[in-house]
């Protein structure tokens, strides 16, 4: 039996109807006895916001609010709190919650994400409490890959993705979720041509033929930020229930997926939004879940397993929360279940969240939260797909390859780490939006140590892919010494098994053994090893990614501009 629906992406001015009013309110509301007040109904807010009066205290007017000030709005005559990014002043609407004003007030004067998650997070907060709108919360991260002193060319692919996640798109009222045909704009030919003359990389560094002609190319331009529509199915076994969630070819979902109070819960990312799915169970399932993406097709599946083995009605009820600006991220804790070596000074840390089962969109990271000596410390690593460590027990939702500095903070940490002991970490984050490979069939990637993390998943989508068909993935890896290469093995059997994978290693500092490539990053060494390979670029078809170190990274992204690679074909990973 299948269900399809669409998930109507649409603000609703309701509450949970009758069957859902107890998970609505968090444990300790119900146990406290908070009961409302004549007067003070779902309705008479509703007649409340729709009066005229002024509920967010500030005339209306939406500005960026710090945490110092949101801090100082914690009483009940003056309180604000912060979901999600946006900030709301609750004073008015104090005497109309459904668990008492005790309870609301636990989250005044800070950011409550974590807390209305924890409770309900399938809640319509935004639709409820949008006259009360004061701002956007002010989010100041730590840049942990470049140093705050660094100076660096304007260039949008420098910049952090948690710096560019931070602008968050204000409406009140957003009716329409659909998201529009992607529209292309041509480049006109003369511009093209003129621009391609006049440059002066292009002409010092004397190009040879491998570069072949370079056409003129479609732009896409970037789609609308509002969130995709979403269909969800599901089917059974006896022993199971699958819920499928299609997000769209091309959408990078991410998914997290968990039991809470009976029901499952399942938040769905994508490009910077976040939509919760709650489904009212039929029957009991066990905690353990299992969730996967596929990429390419932007299908979710979650798989529950039946406490009792039995076919079902249904799967229960099905609704789905507005969807929701993702402004900070929640910090889970994962438990590591697997521990391997993979060179001389890192390790595979093979972790699943210690509630329910987590999958990130393809090129995304998590950040590692770790409290030493009173001080919290923070640091990126981008996961590794199963396929090129299937050794590790397939129960891992995330594989973290971390190398070891001894005179580093968290690495030491993270690598002295031991089975059954547990971690924190928060994500995902990125930039990385997989639509601008659709029509590329060649792909060019440059990596430094670590930095390969992100390429991996890039390598084993484009050759999986069958429409279109990946041509060629090219990967120049560096690093320092034979020893320090990661997944060498794997990479050498992937290059046997499938010629269209080439991998190149560039050793800084070799040993007197080695016979590859020798010396670092340069607008010499890529142009001749471009050449001795023959590879041909197009706009069109053609994409390149970088990730490495702040220097290499920078050297690169420099290169393949002056070889005349347009920034829009280019992908920073920078964490």
């Amino acid at each position: 039996m299948s269900i399809r629906k669409l998930l109507c992406c649409f603000i609703c001015n309701r509450c949970p109807d009758s069957r859902d009013t107890s998970s609505s309110v968090s444990h300790e509301a119900k146990n406290n006895k908070n009961y409302l007040k004549s007067g003070n109904g779902l309705i008479d807010w509703i007649r409340l916001g729709n009066s005229g009066v002024d509920l967010t205290g500030v005339g209306g007017r939406v500005r960026m609010i710090h945490p110092s000030e949101l801090k100082q709005h914690n009483t009940k005559n003056d309180a604000w709190l912060a979901i999600r990014g946006r900030v709301y002043n609750i004073t008015q609407y104090l005497p109309f919650h459904p668990g008492g004003a005790e309870e609301l007030m636990r989250g005044a004067g800070r950011d409550a994400t974590e807390l209305f998650d924890k409770i309900h997070p399938w809640i319509n907060y935004d639709s409820l409490l949008v006259k009360c709108l004061v701002g956007t919360l002010r989010v100041e991260t730590q840049d942990i890959f470049f140093d705050a002193n660094d100076s660096f060319p304007e260039s949008d692919l420098l910049l952090p993705s948690s710096i560019t996640q931070d602008r968050i798109v204000i409406r009140n009222q957003l009716t329409n979720y659909t998201t529009p045909p992607r529209k292309k704009r041509l480049l006109p030919e003369d511009d093209f041509l003129d621009a391609l003359n006049t440059s002066l990389e292009l002409e010092e560094l004397s190009l040879p033929g491998y570069l072949g002609t370079l056409k003129i190319f479609k732009r896409e331009m970037p789609p609308e930020d509002v969130p995709p529509a979403l269909f969800y199915d599901w089917e059974q076994t006896p022993k199971h229930l699958t819920i499928a969630v299609y997000t769209g070819p091309y959408s990078n979902p991410g998914a997290y997926s968990r039991i809470a109070e009976g029901n499952l819960l399942i938040e769905v990312t994508i490009n910077g939004w976040l939509q919760t799915i709650k489904v009212l169970l039929e029957e009991t399932v066990q905690e353990h879940l299992r969730t996967k993406v596929c990429y390419h097709s932007g299908k979710i599946e979650i798989t529950a397993y039946k406490a009792e083995s039995k076919i079902w009605k249904s799967c229960g009820e099905i609704t789905v929360g507005s969807p929701n600006k993702i402004t900070s991220h929640k910090i889970l804790e994962y438990k590591v279940i697997c521990k391997k070596v993979l060179t001389h000074d890192s390790w595979m840390l093979a972790m699943a969240p210690r509630n329910g089962s987590i999958v990130l969109p393809l090129g995304h990271h998590v950040k590692v939260h770790q409290t030493i000596a009173g001080s919290e410390y923070v640091r990126s690593y981008t996961p590794v797909n199963n396929y090129w460590d299937e050794e590790i027990v397939n129960n891992a939702d995330i594989r973290l390859a971390v190398k070891r500095y001894d005179n580093g903070i968290l690495s030491p940490m993270l690598t002295s780490l031991n089975i059954g002991e547990f971690v924190k970490a928060a994500g995902p984050y990125g930039t990385f939006q997989l639509h601008r490979l659709k029509s590329t069939r060649i792909m060019y990637l440059l990596a430094a140590g670590t930095g390969i993390t992100p390429m991996l998943g890039l390598i084993t989508f484009m050759l999986t892919r069958s429409n279109p068909k990946c041509d060629y993935v090219h990967l120049l890896f560096f690093n320092k010494t034979e020893k320090d290469i990661m997944f060498h093995d794997k990479m050498i059997a992937l290059a046997n098994e499938d010629k269209r994978f080439n991998v190149i290693h560039i050793l800084s500092n070799a040993g007197e053994t080695w016979k590859g490539r020798k010396g670092r990053i340069s607008a010499k060494l890529l142009p001749e090893i471009f050449g001795e390979h023959k590879i041909d670029y197009d706009e069109d078809t053609s994409f390149a990614c970088v990730c490495g170190p702040k220097e290499f990274t920078f050297i690169s992204l420099n290169i393949l501009k002056g070889l005349g690679v347009e920034e829009s074909f280019i992908h920073v990973f920078i964490g």
